[in-house]
């Protein structure tokens, strides 16, 4: 075991702090996640179902299509990693991020090159295989690396101080997204060539990532692999999985309603393409930020569990009051101050990685084995059910509400359909996942006592690895 791969990460206990370096490197990745999800998530409705006039059945059907495909591929692609021999790649986990992070991004710029623009049957081809080859690599990359965070430290204030790093990193990555905004309003061959250049900077990333950081072996090199079913049957009975699972899905849901369907709610901002791509740019980026800080050290004094449910509650509170005042005529301005009260109050989303982290926690404690690849695989596996179900939900509200796709001007009735999906549909699932957040058990002496025991299994791993 003299081997450096397999060297073992010094550590004083629950104290255990990161390098500089290394929080360089993992928040880094977040940098190339945030591009191309991003230009993905704000165009991809816009460009296959707006621009390309995607029939609404077809578009309806794709999805479901993405959702059966995409959502049984996560198993796989979480428990692939799991299941990975280290001797042999050299890693479990970030020979996916250094790899399948470059053919994510050729696959993220092949994927705006129309094969058509009057045939229904092959824009519907088009749409399909580019939204189901897009997610299943960023699932690979993306799963593979929220599972490395569990294992480079047990400390919650470091899980917290990463979550944090990361959203910095998302500040960076989020200019790019905005300039994609305003860089496909000008023409399609601008958007290509940024896009062309985007993918070379987040492969660049991705090998960095995928080179310099270090796993732990000595927490999973004896661990019994178990069948897909027995494993599976495991995770799903945890009443921690269950209750997370529940509230992420309501939350994808409800990023797929903002992210996806800006092109709508440009309608309601009352201003020009230049100044909304900036105003969005500066609350979806700094004004987040303020919020993440604000929870982060509240964090240090109030539990997670109490602080996300109490932000939720406000944020919903305040969602209703907002499109009750912007029904009265005249008052429209006001959504930006709502929209800026909101963004900070959704600070919470802070803790969505670290706590979810803790689900993986307990399922060691529980079972002896590290295996978050198989549990954020199969927690995905709702998520993308949820995120296929945001764009149908969306559309079809708009529809409802009389909206015209790639029309200058709205009706008022559509109007009121764009406020009633910003802030109404969003409440209702905000609500749907916070009853279920309810519920959680990881909290207070539970989260105590079950970090207590974490500890000790993985010092005996440790021990056992030495001999």
């Amino acid at each position: 075991m003299e081997d450096s791969k397999y060297t073992i990460i010094s550590r004083d206990g629950d104290t255990f702090n990161l390098t500089k370096k290394e929080r360089l490197y993992y928040s880094l990745a977040n940098l190339p996640n945030t591009i191309l999800s991003g230009i993905f998530g704000l165009t991809y409705i816009n460009f296959f179902w707006d621009d390309l006039g995607l029939l609404q059945i077809f578009f309806s059907l794709g999805l479901i299509i993405y959702a059966i495909i995409n959502s049984l591929n996560d198993f796989y692609f979480g428990r692939l990693s799991d299941k990975t021999n280290f001797e042999r790649w050299g890693s479990r986990r970030l020979i996916y991020i250094k790899w399948g992070g470059i053919l994510w991004v050729i696959v993220f710029f092949m994927m705006w090159f129309p094969w058509t623009y009057t045939n229904q049957i092959l824009i519907f081809i088009h749409f399909v295989l580019s939204i189901c080859a897009f997610d299943m690599l960023l699932t690979l990359v993306w799963l593979v690396w929220l599972a490395l965070l569990p294992e480079l430290t047990e400390n919650l204030e470091e899980r917290n101080k990463l979550a944090l790093f990361n959203q910095i990193f998302l500040v960076i990555g989020a200019f790019p997204v905005l300039l994609a905004f305003l860089i496909y309003d000008l023409g399609l061959i601008y958007f290509q060539i940024f896009a062309g250049v985007c993918a070379v900077i987040c492969g660049v990333c991705y090998f960095l990532v995928g080179t310099n950081l270090r796993e732990r072996p000595e927490l999973y090199v004896d661990q019994e692999v178990l069948p897909l079913g027995k494993a599976l049957k495991e995770v799903v009975k945890s009443k921690s999985f269950i209750t997370m699972t529940l509230f992420r899905c309501f939350n994808h849901l409800n990023l797929s309603l903002t992210l996806g369907f800006v092109f709508a709610y440009f309608y309601i901002f009352e201003v020009d393409i230049l100044t909304l791509s900036f105003l969005y740019y500066i609350i979806t980026t700094f004004i987040a930020l303020v919020g993440f800080a604000i929870y982060k050290k509240l964090s240090q004094k109030y539990d997670m569990k109490k602080l996300v449910i109490r932000g939720r509650v406000i944020q919903i509170s305040l969602n209703i009051i907002a499109f009750l005042i912007l029904l009265l005529p005249g008052l429209d301005f006001l959504i930006w101050v709502f929209l800026v009260i909101g963004t900070v109050l959704n600070g919470y989303i802070l803790f969505d990685y670290p706590i979810m982290m803790l689900v993986t926690d307990n399922d060691e404690v529980n079972h002896g084995k590290r295996r978050e690849g198989m549990i954020l695989g199969t927690n995905a596996f709702f998520i993308k059910i949820a995120e296929s179900l945001g764009p149908i939900i969306g559309t079809s509200t708009l529809l409802l509400f009389g909206f015209v796709r790639n029309a200058p001007y709205q009706t008022e009735m559509a109007i009121t359909g764009i406020k009633f999906l910003f802030f109404i549909v969003q409440s209702i699932m905000s609500l749907i996942g916070l009853i279920s957040f309810k519920f959680f058990p990881l909290y207070g002496k539970n989260l105590e006592e079950m970090r207590l025991n974490l500890i000790k299994i993985h010092e005996k791993k440790v021990e056992a690895f030495k001999q």
